[in-house]
């Protein structure tokens, strides 16, 4: 019997022998590859999380923006809807007083000043602007004193619609102030909803990281402005109404060529002006007058006296707070929104450098997304490595992941002043714009203190 037959194997050839040695070494690298493929996974998804979450901040923080941009320049186009109210008021009362001043001018230029004979006063007494003007002032009386019977109940008409115009742009100033937070609230949500539709759950913080629009220097960017504080909207009003020169002066003079002599010569003083007294009353004033002077010896010395006067013709009208007689009603100067004090100290002329620049409305916005809401193979993921592959686990703190954004909103007007000058920030002219900024490091410091991590 053969030595061999004892064992069989010693029969195989030698590969055939070692054909099974690698199975342990296989399966050692078939688990590291799954490892890595678990590991890879939750890398990819978690940087997809992040990303989506990075991007959704974004939309916030400019949609917060935004609306920002939007309140500002709505209150500056109703202030300025406000103020083309003002002007035309200002405009009805001194077309009204002007027209009762030309219908008494008339009918004195067609009785006491002869206009409309061969030896008119005007003429006597060599004017040479008035005369022609009385002409035509006595010729058309008629069709003055019939114009302003019809255009003045219509001026007044005017007067009251601009009136119910200015309130309704008062509240709806009011409106959007009381209602902006939590319009702005309900809009970041909806806006971070919109970018995880069918995707879970995405949250962003009631309170924000930095929010000037509800503080900027100790005060509010935006703030109401009642009683003494109107007077910056009836600064500017003024200054609206006064660009139509038939408003600010309807004033002219006429007066003889001649010297002073036995033979009378004249003087014609025409004034006419609106004013806004305090805050509650426009008023307008027209008059003309005709002096006729002549030179007299008293005591034997020559002196130019004046032997006659003519009154050519008043008129007058007002718009008051709550009116009265022939007074029109008038509401004042209306309540408004500017920008703060503290933002109107702003300006290349300030004594402190820090607000030699525009200022700038800063919003910083956290949003979260709770570790169970990604698609992790810790969070909804179908793919739940269990035993020695679960070596993937978050590290988010707090089990939250988080983002944060910042936005601003600055003021630019697009086209240059023609008079060179630089247009400061104000709710007057509607160029405040919005766009996304730096995260600051007050503001990530402040995110990393929400979730328990000290920078």
């Amino acid at each position: 019997m053969s030595r061999f037959a004892s064992n069989p194997l010693s029969s195989l050839p030698r590969r055939a022998r070692q054909r099974g040695q690698a199975l342990i070494y296989g399966l050692f690298v078939l688990l590291s590859g799954l490892v890595a493929m678990f590991f890879m996974f939750n890398t990819g998804q978690l940087t997809a999380e992040k990303a989506k979450l990075v991007n959704t901040a974004d939309a916030v923080a400019y949609s917060a923006a935004v609306m920002h941009a939007r309140a500002l320049n709505f209150d500056a186009y109703t202030n300025r809807a406000l103020m083309a109210n003002e002007v035309t008021i200002a405009q009805m009362v001194s077309v009204d007083s002007w027209l009762e001043y030309s219908a008494e001018h008339a009918t004195s230029a067609d009785t006491a000043m002869l206009c409309t004979t061969n030896y008119p006063v005007p003429g006597g007494l060599q004017l040479l602007k008035y005369t022609p003007a009385c002409g035509v002032l006595a010729y058309g009386a008629t069709v003055i004193n019939a114009t302003e019977n019809v255009v003045s109940p219509v001026l007044q008409v005017t007067v009251l619609a601009t009136e119910t115009a200015k309130v309704a742009l008062q509240l709806a100033q009011t409106t959007m102030y009381a209602s902006f937070l939590p319009a702005r609230t309900r809009l970041m949500q909806e806006v971070a909803d919109a970018n995880y539709v069918g995707d879970g759950v995405v949250k962003v913080d009631l309170i924000p990281l930095l929010d000037n629009y509800t503080l900027f220097d100790g005060k509010p960017f935006i703030t109401p402005n009642i009683g003494n504080d109107r007077t910056r909207f009836k600064d500017v009003e003024l200054s609206a109404a006064y660009k139509d020169g038939f408003v600010r002066n309807r004033s002219w003079s006429d007066s003889s060529i001649l010297p002073c002599n036995p033979v009378p010569r004249g003087k014609a003083n025409r004034t006419g002006s609106t004013q806004l007294i305090g805050f509650d009353e426009w008023r307008a004033q027209d008059s003309a007058t005709l002096r006729a002077e002549q030179l007299r010896f008293r005591f034997g010395i020559p002196r130019c006296r004046t032997v006659a006067n003519y009154s050519l013709g008043t008129g007058q009208q007002s718009a008051r707070k709550n009116g009265g007689g022939s007074d029109w009603f008038y509401s004042g100067v209306p309540n408004f929104f500017d920008v703060s004090s503290e933002v109107l100290s702003y300006s290349p002329d300030s004594p402190t450098a820090a607000k030699r620049v525009d200022p700038t409305l800063r919003f910083a916005i956290r949003l979260t997304r709770a570790k169970a809401q990604t698609m992790t193979s810790d969070g909804r993921s179908q793919i739940k490595p269990t035993g020695r592959l679960d070596v993937m686990k978050g590290a988010q703190a707090q089990d939250v992941l988080a983002a944060v954004s910042t936005s601003e909103v600055y003021f630019d007007r697009p086209v240059a002043r023609a008079d060179g000058k630089k247009e400061l920030p104000s709710l007057f002219n509607p160029y405040w714009q919005a766009h996304l900024g730096d995260n600051s490091a007050a503001t990530l410091a402040a995110a990393a203190a929400l979730q328990g991590i000290n920078p």
